[in-house]
């Protein structure tokens, strides 16, 4: 019983991620979006078979993400990236973040600057769901409620 609960909630999960890793690809459409993409019988739900080409499409998409990332940093070309290669590719990725924080170009990222960079990033929800009043141990008491 539990078996088949947890492999069903397991299953469940991983549809979920994948719907919220497309909404994410498709600009955060959303759920309803997904499903008109995919409902090809427009009865509102997914069918098996609907379902099945949601996960393939995904597929196509986390491949199609995987050989860019091979052509880009696989500098030996043996189509995988080793420790030195997953290096590079994390401190370009740095490299880029800090950029785009960094809007006056001058090596140093004011805090005005990274603000502006996380409200560009997370929106002004960025701590949606937190209980009014609740710092995090930010320095405005114990931070609790």
């Amino acid at each position: 019983m539990f078996t088949k609960l947890k492999i069903a909630l397991a299953l469940s999960a991983g549809l979920i991620g994948a719907g919220a890793t497309y909404a994410a690809a498709e600009g955060g459409a959303g759920r309803g979006a997904m499903i008109k993409k995919y409902d090809v019988d427009g009865d509102g739900k997914l069918s098996d078979s609907e379902r099945a080409t949601m996960r393939a499409d995904f597929a196509a998409k986390r491949a199609a993400m995987k050989q860019k990332m091979l052509d880009k940093y696989d500098l030996n070309k043996d189509g995988k990236l080793d420790p030195a290669e997953r290096k590079l590719m994390r401190e370009q990725k740095l490299e880029t973040r800090f950029k785009k924080l960094d809007a006056n170009g001058d090596g140093v990222v004011s805090f005005e600057e990274f603000k502006a960079g996380n409200l560009a990033r997370h929106g002004k929800h960025h701590h949606r769901g937190m209980k009014p009043g609740f710092s995090k141990g930010l320095g405005s008491g114990s931070g609790q409620p």
